[in-house]
């Protein structure tokens, strides 16, 4: 199974993006870029340049066709998003709480998938999309379906 990153992926980030009342000039380059990078259609990049510009919420995702590896990698990079400021604010926790809810994830696979991507920010990656598929891929395929 593989990691599918798509437009509701990158919605999902720009929620977790927003979590705290403003989108980061940082985040919303990376964003951006990963969006332009993951090669997705006009539509798609128009939602999410909408998404960017304007704060929207997890309710707008949809869920439940990603694959259970998709639905690990956006709680994983969510929380790279929601830390990219050196904390994690109760706002992003509350938001962090919900889209794990929304993916269906255990409290034991949500721990699980942030170490994931605390150590892969502890290796120095960037808030690159395709590189974190790479990097995530491989420890978020061993965390079960607890």
């Amino acid at each position: 199974m593989s990691v599918d990153i798509g437009r509701d992926t990158v919605l999902a980030l720009c929620a977790v993006g927003w979590a705290d009342g403003k989108m980061d000039p940082a985040e919303a380059a990376s964003i951006r870029d990963a969006a332009k990078q993951l090669g997705l259609s006009a539509e798609d990049l128009s939602a999410v340049e909408g998404a960017i510009a304007q704060r929207m919420g997890l309710e707008l995702v949809e869920t439940l066709r990603m694959s259970r590896l998709t639905r690990l990698f956006t709680y994983a990079v969510g929380t790279l998003v929601a830390s990219v400021d050196g904390a994690i604010g109760p706002e992003e926790q509350a938001t962090l709480a919900l889209l794990g809810d929304r993916l269906g994830l255990s409290q034991v696979a949500r721990d699980r998938a942030q170490n994931v991507a605390h150590a892969a920010r502890q290796a120095g990656t960037e808030l690159d999309l395709l590189k974190l598929r790479s990097r995530l891929s491989a420890g978020l395929s061993q965390i079960g379906n607890e």
